[in-house]
């Protein structure tokens, strides 16, 4: 019986040793007429990372409070001499604060995680690290989570919106991020004031 070019090749691959380790339920499930998916640990995944949120905040309040004060007077008996005298005041006191908060932020990009464990329902826990340097400028994009197999594409790729538990941290650190930092002179300013 002849065998495909395929099958010929994974029979000599497999007599050389070359999949040594990797375990035999692993080869078996990943053919090369099928797509290739994550689904043990150390495999590594796609994730698009598609993130957009938008918070905002409005508050406002008017107080207003008034007082009147007033005496009069005059010397009686011994005291006569004295003139009458009197006075009167208003004090008012008015409050108009409004505030608002807004906060957008998006994050758009593509990188590669490492499935770190398989839990007992099949999901899978990922992480990935992703560093980028351009002109001094330092970039750290970090994402966790824990992804259903369904939803894994047969490219291998699953998107964001996707991933539960996702903690997505991305910071800068250089020239351009500390010169956007208020000084320390101001900090304290702000702080006193």
């Amino acid at each position: 019986m002849r065998r495909k070019p395929l099958e010929a090749l994974l029979v000599v691959l497999l007599s050389a040793g070359l999949f040594a380790g990797r375990p035999a339920a692993c080869l078996a499930a990943r053919s090369f007429y099928t797509d290739v998916k994550a689904g043990d640990v150390g495999d590594v995944l796609t994730v698009m990372i598609v993130e957009k949120t938008l918070a905002q905040n409005t508050s406002s309040i008017v107080t207003e409070k008034e007082t009147k004060v007033g005496a009069e007077g005059k010397g009686t008996g011994a005291l006569d001499f004295i003139p009458a005298f009197g006075f009167d005041g208003t004090v008012t006191k008015e409050h108009d604060g409004q505030g608002t908060t807004t906060r957008r932020g998006s994050i758009v990009g593509q990188m590669a995680v490492v499935v770190t464990d398989v839990l007992d329902n099949g999901n899978l826990v990922i992480q990935g690290e992703k560093q980028i340097v351009i002109n001094d400028e330092t970039e750290l994009l970090v994402l966790t989570g824990v992804v259903r197999p369904q939803d894994v594409s047969g490219q291998n790729v699953v998107y964001s919106t996707d991933i539960a538990n996702t903690q997505i941290s991305y910071k800068g650190k250089g020239m351009v991020s500390g010169y956007t930092r208020p000084s320390i002179v101001t900090r304290l300013l702000t702080l006193l004031f």
